[in-house]
């Protein structure tokens, strides 16, 4: 039960790990929710909040999931991609 709760601790976190100028700046829960099978898929070795764990979701690029996308242009942290 500790680790369930770890680990989803880790995955809401995720999106903040990947946007954030800095590892303070807080991101919506839409973008941390959408955004966190992409970090545990991509970045699980990063902790989350870290400038790595930033430059590893950001070099991943294309890659992130739809839903992780749309999210992340929803709240204006990126321009919309033409599909």
């Amino acid at each position: 039960m500790i680790i369930t709760k770890r680990i989803s601790a880790l995955a809401m976190a995720a999106g903040m790990a990947m946007i954030a100028a800095s590892p303070a700046e807080a991101v919506n829960s839409k973008v941390r929710e959408a955004c966190g099978a992409d970090y545990k898929r991509f970045c699980p070795k990063y902790e989350p909040n870290s400038t790595k764990a930033r430059q590893c979701m950001r070099s991943v690029g294309k890659r992130l999931s739809v839903g992780c996308i749309d999210a992340l242009a929803d709240a204006g942290e990126i321009r919309r991609p033409k599909r």
